[in-house]
């Protein structure tokens, strides 16, 4: 799995007080160690991956212009919303640093019903780990 890494967002920048007091109470370290966390008990890795204009490169073209909006609009016709454009780019961005392991899952999801909760069997995760 990979995480646009973002540790160094709030260095020299000022953006006005009330911009400035929104951007240091993110909670980006937090979510990215919740990731990990999940991601380890699953067997997973996660990998963090500069995001340094990710949002502002078309990933049909490479022209790179700063979008106005959340919409990304390119002159070769390229159209989709910013933060995918980033996402885009994140992932070719990992996948040209390094071998090729797979494609990219299309995303899942499941709304939580407390009926659907399952009360798991310890052996199960026994044999799973080889014990």
């Amino acid at each position: 799995m990979v995480v646009g890494d973002i540790r160094d967002i709030r260095q020299n920048l000022d953006y006005g007080r009330k911009a400035n007091q929104k951007l240091h109470q993110m909670v980006s370290g937090r979510m990215r160690w919740f990731i990990s966390y999940k991601a380890q008990r699953l067997r997973m890795v996660v990998e963090l991956q500069n995001e340094a204009y990710t949002s502002q490169e078309c990933p049909v073209c490479g022209r790179r212009h700063k979008p106005s909006g959340r919409r990304y609009v390119c002159a070769c016709g390229f159209r989709y919303h910013r933060d995918g454009v980033g996402g885009f780019n994140i992932r070719k961005k990992y996948l040209g640093s390094g071998p090729v392991v797979g494609d990219m899952a299309p995303p899942t999801g499941m709304r939580y019903a407390p009926h659907a909760r399952v009360a798991l069997d310890e052996t199960l995760f026994r044999e799973a780990a080889g014990f």
